[in-house]
């Protein structure tokens, strides 16, 4: 593969570019990990023939990044172009997306963009999530309402759409719709009908491929090829890969039979880095990467990154420049013949490939998540964790295997005056401090057993870098328990005949509490005896015996309506298996009190009760 500048068609011109509107296709894939794509030379099992015949028919981004280590917020940034803390998407946590906020649709749209969206959204609230959802109903902030004319949203085999799979409009859109095949092979089809019915216009298509995000799942005929000796989960993650790179060959070939290819600007993009063993393994691997899934090393937010457009952007060409998946909208926007709007955070990429301006995009690239924050330049990554910090030499053999905070502290300075005036323009402007537990645990995996180093304002937080003091830390900075319960994003104590559940800053109003080690048959019912002076939704979340993580199908909730006296509310729980963890959020109602807390199995079986009024006081 070539590097960028060896061969290079003649450059594109600002004029041609407004007046030859390209259809233009983001392909996001889920938790997929930068070992996993053929092109990489990273991992010998991955075979990913049609993405990469992609980055030999363009360009393979080595330094390509999105702007944060997990789904939510990734995707807020890469749908507007614009740094997500700017509109408080900043985590999982905080949706919806605001529909005061320019999607990459509605800002197509004046050109003359007809958009559509299949597949994962993310970007509406969830009985976990902060915000409540929308008084005009549980469609309010998908993508009909964000500027897509037509969409198949939803990650697996349940979505709502505007149209079917054959591309007829549904009388009554939206709809939910359901399809037994696995969840590739739907969005592909689904994507299909999008561009065959929009061929003779310029079109704005967003893939969201629900691919290797757990669940996992062993589709045929991908998985019968994978390599019997691997484990089931690297196994299960290769098939899943395999149906989405063979769905995006279908995407390619029907593009060309269209005559659309060379007037079709396409990008595949992961979303984040994949999770790996103090994650929930999905199979997918980050190597040679440091780090994973909710982490600002590379191994959290370096990930595939390919972008292709015959006959206008240079073939099988190696990019080594930073990019970011903000840099979409920004690109797409000026093809479409639109005026810059300064409030993007991305770059039109487009000179930079055709070899019309020389040196890189971008002069840094910021990140701010949870406990950590982080800015990069060309060379250098300075990274904060809590108080302490890292800086690391990317282009040396070790990376981000070696804190090189003594010995280059003019560096250091430098990029943390420019992270702090970037920060500075963002609400609420100061930087996280308070260390993150599961931060903790995943730098001291990653980070503090490769042998680097932390600055001695953090070092005491190093100490005991093994798995075991990481989760004894991570338990002491989430709080004691009481009877098993643990809270993450709020405190417990017992006081006056009650499990009292307190916000844990200023300003917080949800959080959870968590239970494992169970063994309650499904389906489940959670009852609780609680007084609630303010409205809440109160939901649960569960895992059944054999999976690794919470999935977002797994939720039930109920509103309750706020009141002095105790209440008693029922939530039921169609859940199939053996349920072996728990977690009880209180989205926008805490603080609460529980005095009785039931986990009623079917039949009875496994049913546990936690009595908060017999119980001693105990303080945290």
């Amino acid at each position: 593969m070539l590097t960028l500048g060896l061969v290079i068609p003649a450059p594109v011109t600002a004029a041609e570019e407004a007046t030859d509107k390209p259809n233009v296709i983001l392909i996001y894939s889920d938790d997929h990990g930068w070992a996993d794509l053929g092109a990489q030379g990273s991992d010998a099992d991955i075979r990913t023939p049609h993405l990469d015949q992609l980055a030999k028919d363009g360009i393979r981004f080595t330094k390509g990044y999105v702007s944060a280590p997990q789904c939510v917020p990734s995707r807020a940034g890469v749908i507007t172009g614009r740094y997500q803390q700017r509109f408080g998407v900043e985590d999982n946590l905080k949706v919806p997306l605001p529909l005061a906020e320019l999607t990459i649709a509605e800002r197509l749209k004046p050109a003359g963009y007809v958009s559509g969206q299949v597949g994962k959204w993310h970007l509406e609230p969830t009985p976990r999530s902060d915000g409540k959802r929308d008084a005009a109903g549980e469609f309010a902030y998908l993508p009909g309402a964000q500027g897509f004319d037509a969409y198949y949203c939803g990650p697996m085999n349940s979505f709502v759409a505007s149209h079917d799979l054959k591309g007829n409009r549904l009388a009554k859109a939206p709809q939910r719709l359901s399809d037994p095949r696995f969840r590739c092979v739907w969005q592909t089809d689904a994507a299909i009908s999008f561009v065959e019915r929009h061929r003779a216009q310029p079109f704005f298509l967003y893939l969201a491929y629900y691919t290797p995000h757990v669940p996992l799942e062993s589709p045929e005929p991908w998985f019968s090829r994978t390599p019997a000796h691997l484990p089931k989960e690297r196994r299960q993650a290769l098939a899943m890969i395999a149906a989405m790179d063979d769905g995006i060959g279908r995407l390619r070939a029907r593009l060309r039979e269209l005559g659309l290819e060379q007037r079709t600007l396409l990008f595949f993009i992961g979303d984040n880095g994949a999770p790996l063993k103090d994650g929930a393994w999905n199979g997918s691997l980050n190597t040679p990467l440091i780090g994973e899934k909710g982490m600002l090393t590379d191994g959290g937010v370096r990930t595939p990154f390919v972008a292709a457009w015959p006959g206008r952007l240079p073939a099988g060409v190696r990019y080594e420049r930073p990019v970011i998946a903000l840099d979409v909208a920004a690109t797409a926007v000026t093809l479409a013949g639109l005026p810059h709007d300064p409030a993007l955070d991305g770059v039109n990429l487009m000179p930079f490939l055709t070899g019309e301006k020389t040196g890189a995009p971008h002069d840094v690239l910021f990140w701010r998540w949870r406990s950590q924050a982080a800015v990069r330049d060309d060379r250098w990554k300075l990274i904060w964790l809590g108080s302490q910090k890292f800086l690391f030499d990317l282009e040396s053999a070790e990376g981000e295997g070696k804190n090189r905070l003594a010995e280059q502290p003019e560096v250091a300075a430098r990029l943390e005056r420019q992270l702090l005036a970037w920060n500075a323009t963002l609400p609420p402007p100061g930087l996280p401090r308070e260390l993150n537990a599961q931060d903790q645990i995943f730098f001291d995996a990653h980070v503090t057993k490769t042998g680097a180093t932390v600055s001695k304002r953090g070092a005491n937080a190093e100490k005991g870098g093994s798995r075991k003091a990481a989760k004894a830390k991570a338990a002491a900075a989430a709080g004691p328990g009481v009877e098993g319960w643990v809270g993450r994003n709020c405190t417990l104590a017992l006081a006056g005949g009650a499990l009292r559940v307190s916000p844990d800053g200023a300003g917080a109003r949800s959080g959870f509490i968590t239970q494992t080690g169970l063994s309650v048959a499904g389906p489940v019912t959670l009852a609780l005896k609680l007084r609630a002076p303010q409205d809440a939704r109160v939901s649960l979340a569960w895992r059944t015996e054999g999976e690794r993580d919470f999935v977002p199908e797994h939720v039930a909730a109920i509103d309750v309506a706020g009141r002095e006296g105790w209440q008693e509310i029922a939530v039921p729980a169609a859940a199939s298996g053996k349920v072996i963890h728990v977690r009880v959020q209180f989205v926008a109602g805490l603080p609460v009190e529980i005095a009785r807390l039931e986990l009623r199995g079917a039949g009875g079986a496994g049913t546990r009760v936690w009595d908060f009024s017999a119980a001693s006081p105990r303080q945290p």
